[in-house]
């Protein structure tokens, strides 16, 4: 039984890059979002009306909000790629994390989304 636990296995290439891209995105959005939401900021000045919750609060926290992804993505991103050849339980591990990053990643990217363009599609409904 210690020789299964010793058994090493390649780690899948779709780790890689799932991980990277998913790294790659928080990481442009944290760098981008200061700009971007200053523009969007300055735009809803415009309408002179109450934004609805998500909205403020992508306007309020998306500054910095992307750093909390940002950061251990690139982390996780490092950690699979450090490690070509692993054990079931490490690859077991790595896809329950890269999975899990991934879709915190994309769901954060479709709140912001809908948060920053839910007033433009209320207004042009309007008009």
């Amino acid at each position: 039984m210690g020789e299964l636990d010793d058994e090493r296995i390649e780690r899948p290439t779709w780790l890689v890059i799932s991980s990277s891209l998913a790294a790659f995105i928080s990481l442009t959005a944290a760098i981008r979002a200061p700009g971007t939401l200053r523009q969007f900021r300055e735009l809803f000045k415009g309408f002179g009306a109450d934004l609805p919750w998500i909205s403020q609060f992508v306007l309020d926290c998306g500054d910095w909000a992307w750093w909390l992804l940002a950061i251990p993505g690139v982390g996780i991103a490092a950690w699979v790629m450090s490690r070509s050849y692993v054990t079931p339980d490490q690859r077991r591990i790595m896809k329950i994390t890269v999975r899990s990053y991934s879709l915190a990643v994309w769901t954060t990217v479709a709140l912001f989304t809908w948060g920053l363009y839910a007033p433009i599609f209320k207004l042009s409904a309007v008009v």
